[in-house]
C-alpha cells in the first residue's frame, strides 16, 4: 500500500498538508482539523505524523474508513467533530495563497489565462462568474470559463452543508462521486450567494506528475564558480582570484531563473575560505542568491551521492558537465518539464 500523498514532504521539509494550508490567511479560524482514517494511522502513523506537522494546533479527526468522495469526508468530519457555524474546506492537491477576511460562502479561484503551467485542466471544476463578479454557478469537469476552482471552499454554515450534502446523497442513486461543486451548486439554486476571491498564488499538485514537476523546479543545485559562474581563474598568474570576477552572463541569467522557480542554490568553489567575503560581493553584485557556499573543494572531480526511493525516483540526482567558460548552460542545463 502506498503511503498517503498528503504525508509527502515538500522541499522544504514540510508535509504536503502543512504546505497546502501555508498560504491560507485566515483570522477568523478558531479550530484547524485534519482528517485522517484509521488504516493510514495503523500503518503510518498519520494521526501522530499530523499532530507533529501542525505543531498541535490542529485536531486530528480519525474516519474509521475511507469515504466515497472529499465532500463525504467533509460531512463526516462535521458529525464526528462537533463542528458548527462558518467553516472553510480545504485538500491537500496544492498551495494556495489568499487573505480570507471573513467567513461565509465563497470560493478561491484562478484564471488558467494567467496560469498556463496548470496541467489537466479537464480534470477541474470551473467557476461561472455573473456580470458583478459573483459565482453564478461551479461545474465539475467541464470547461465552462476561464476560472478554475483551486480547492479552497468557504461555508457560512456547517449546518446548511450538512442539510444539503444529505439531500444530494439522499437521491444520488449511484451517479458516481459527490463533488463538493455539487454541494455548491445546490446552494446556489436554493438562492445562497457565492463570493468569488481570487488566488494570489497558486501551485497545483493534484497529479504526481504535477508534484514531481515541482520537485524538479526545486532541485538543490551545486554549482562550480570558476568556468560556470565566472570566467575561470586560478590561485597563481596574473589573471589570479584577487583580480575582478568575470561574469558569465548568460549562465547567470540561467541560474537566477532557477533561484526565482524556487530552486537551492549551493556555491562550491576551489577558492580558499579567505576569498569568501570577495565572493559574496561578486555574486551580491550580479544579482545572484545562493542558499550556501561550499569554499576549499578539492581541485578534482566532484560527485554527488544520493539514495532514490518511491517518494524521491531514481535517479534521485543528476550531473551537468559543460565546457569552461563556454556560457551556454542553458544547452545542458536539467529539464524541468
Amino acid at each position: 500500500m502506498v503511503r498517503p500523498k498528503w504525508m509527502l514532504t515538500y522541499p522544504d521539509g514540510k508535509l504536503m498538508a502543512e504546505k497546502a494550508v501555508e498560504g491560507l490567511s485566515l483570522p477568523f479560524a478558531a479550530r484547524v482539523i485534519v482528517t485522517v482514517v484509521d488504516e493510514h494511522c495503523r500503518r503510518y502513523s498519520a494521526d501522530k505524523v499530523a499532530a507533529q506537522a501542525f505543531g498541535g494546533k490542529a485536531e486530528v479527526c480519525v474516519l474509521d474508513g475511507f469515504t466515497r468522495s472529499q465532500s463525504e469526508t467533509i460531512a463526516m468530519t462535521i458529525r464526528k467533530m462537533g463542528v458548527s457555524g462558518p467553516l472553510v474546506a480545504k485538500d491537500s492537491d496544492g498551495f494556495v495563497k489568499v487573505g480570507i477576511e471573513r467567513p461565509g460562502n465563497f470560493l478561491v479561484g484562478v484564471d488558467i489565462r494567467k496560469r498556463r503551467e496548470v496541467r489537466d485542466v479537464g480534470s477541474k471544476s470551473f467557476i461561472v462568474l455573473d456580470g458583478d463578479r459573483r459565482v453564478a454557478d461551479i461545474v465539475e469537469k467541464s470547461a465552462s470559463s476561464n476560472i478554475i476552482c483551486t480547492g479552497v471552499y468557504g461555508f457560512e454554515s456547517a449546518e446548511g452543508f450538512l442539510d444539503v450534502y444529505d439531500e444530494i446523497d439522499g437521491s444520488w442513486q449511484g451517479k458516481g462521486e459527490i463533488y463538493l461543486s455539487h454541494v455548491v451548486s445546490r446552494l446556489i439554486r436554493r438562492k445562497s450567494a457565492f463570493a468569488f476571491l481570487e488566488a494570489e498564488d497558486y501551485e497545483d499538485w493534484g497529479l504526481l506528475c504535477d508534484w514531481y514537476r515541482v520537485l524538479r523546479r526545486k532541485r538543490t543545485y551545486f554549482i562550480d564558480v570558476d568556468g560556470v559562474i565566472f570566467r575561470n581563474k586560478g590561485k597563481y598568474g596574473l589573471d589570479n582570484w584577487d583580480g575582478e570576477d568575470e561574469p558569465l552572463a548568460n549562465n547567470i541569467s540561467v541560474i537566477k531563473g532557477w533561484a526565482e522557480q524556487g530552486a537551492q542554490i549551493v556555491v562550491c568553489t576551489s577558492r580558499p575560505e579567505r576569498y569568501r567575503e570577495k565572493l559574496e560581493a561578486s555574486l551580491k553584485r550580479h544579482g545572484i542568491s545562493w542558499h550556501s557556499i561550499v569554499m576549499g573543494c578539492n581541485h578534482a572531480q566532484r560527485v554527488i551521492v544520493n539514495d532514490f526511493a518511491r517518494t524521491n525516483p531514481y535517479p534521485s540526482c543528476s550531473a551537468v558537465s559543460i565546457p569552461r567558460d563556454g556560457d551556454e548552460l542553458d544547452k545542458y542545463a536539467l529539464s524541468e518539464e
